[in-house]
């Protein structure tokens, strides 16, 4: 327990961000009163990306996934005003601070990197500005409207809940799932999930092409859904008629500010080459010990495929927090009290907890508003009446209350 002023940075206000603000301020208002906290997120408002797909079908739960920041400090106010909300893009992070577009310098003493990943093909995830974001998702819900026949690309879970969700809105297109593995998700998932989840998209009228790698179009700008007659090619020379295409391959961790932290070992480089994830021990700090004050959770890390959902990312968010508050136990005040060798020294002593895996566990992917498939033994695929809320309202009502809206 510590009364000392402590400051931690969190960068990214979503699952994991929003989960490590509400631990570490739950502490601040108990034995660690001097704990300042910042969260740095360049959107102005959350925006709720895990019901991104019910949003291009649905525009009244679309209107629901825009919710203000404003509540998450609201109860603290009184007790700690220190706490605060900085809206910016963090641009560089170094050993003792971060910068931010603009040149400010914010200091740290534990920071907890959240940054996720964005996916390129998706316009609305992109947008920083709440009136901006708006405009682009009605643009895509009119492409889809307007379309005639659709080409997915990428046949994972997003992939397939946006398929299954135009499919059951708009049951007279022509819809065409593309994915380049032998079968649908992940490889490190189980056979009989993936079969399970093929039959029942068929069911939905859905046209499947396995195997089979689709070539970008350069014709056309990707990043934007253009609604014109168009041949897309296949790596093998099939060719597949469609007048929209929408890709949701392409996510890629946003870890370019981690350019300005030098490794200990250029061998050994915090960020993997090929993923773009920040590379993380078991205790979610960063690989190179040189750092122990800094965290990475939730999709920008480099942790397997299995553990990149909002469940997962809250679980991670918690136990980041949990082995912060081991090192502050310790009195490691890594801003101002030690060098960076000491820093490392001191901190390799500590008890760190290492992260248990969800792999598991329950997994859960939306076919619609009335289907489900789930990796359990006893249920192949369940109704959401039965108690799955993914498909309900894609976890809103608990994004809500995790930012106390």
């Amino acid at each position: 327990m510590s009364s000392r002023e402590i400051h931690v940075l969190v960068i990214g206000g979503s699952w994991a961000g929003i989960t490590a603000v509400n631990e570490l301020i739950s502490l601040s208002n108990g034995p660690y009163s001097g704990l300042r906290v910042t969260l740095v997120e360049q959107r102005t408002h959350y925006f709720h990306k895990t019901g991104v797909i019910r949003g291009l079908v649905d525009a009244k739960y679309a209107d629901k996934m825009f919710i203000s920041y404003k509540g998450l400090f609201r109860d603290s106010e009184l007790s700690n005003p220190a706490h605060r909300f900085v809206c910016a893009r963090l641009t560089h992070v170094y050993e003792s601070s971060i910068e931010v577009e603009g040149g400010e310098r914010i200091p740290y003493d534990y920071l907890i990197i959240a940054t996720g990943t964005t996916p390129t093909s998706m316009p609305v995830t992109q947008s920083i500005d709440d009136v901006e974001c708006r405009a682009r998702y009605q643009r895509m819900r009119n492409a889809i409207e307007s379309s005639r026949s659709i080409l997915f690309v990428g046949g994972g879970a997003v992939g397939i809940g946006l398929c299954c969700e135009i499919a059951e809105m708009y049951p007279k297109k022509c819809l065409i799932l593309a994915h380049s593995h032998e079968k649908l998700l992940s490889e490190d998932l189980s056979g009989n999930f993936a079969a399970n989840t093929e039959l029942l998209v068929k069911k939905m009228g859905i046209e499947l092409i396995l195997g089979e790698t689709v070539l970008s179009n350069t014709a056309y700008n990707e990043e934007e859904w253009v609604v014109t007659p168009q041949t897309v090619l296949t790596k093998s020379g099939r060719r597949i008629p469609c007048d929209l295409v929408i890709w949701t391959t392409r996510a890629r961790p946003y870890t370019d500010f981690m350019n300005s932290l030098p490794p200990t070992n250029e061998r050994k480089p915090l960020v993997d080459v090929d993923s773009g994830c920040i590379n993380v021990r078991p205790s979610l700090q960063l690989s190179d010990t040189r750092y122990p004050n800094i965290f990475a959770v939730g999709d920008v890390n480099s942790l397997p495929y299995a553990e990149k959902y909002a469940t997962s990312a809250v679980l991670q968010a918690k136990h980041a927090v949990g082995n912060m508050r081991i090192l502050m136990n310790e009195s490691y005040d890594f801003r101002i009290k030690m060098s960076p060798t000491m820093a490392a020294e001191a901190a390799a002593k500590a008890n760190m907890a290492s992260y248990s895996s969800t792999r598991n566990t329950q997994m859960v992917v939306a076919l619609g508003k009335n289907k489900e498939v789930s990796s359990t033994i006893f249920s192949k695929f369940s109704s959401w009446a039965s108690g799955g809320s993914r498909g309900r309202n894609y976890m809103l009502d608990k994004a809500e209350k995790m930012l106390h809206a």
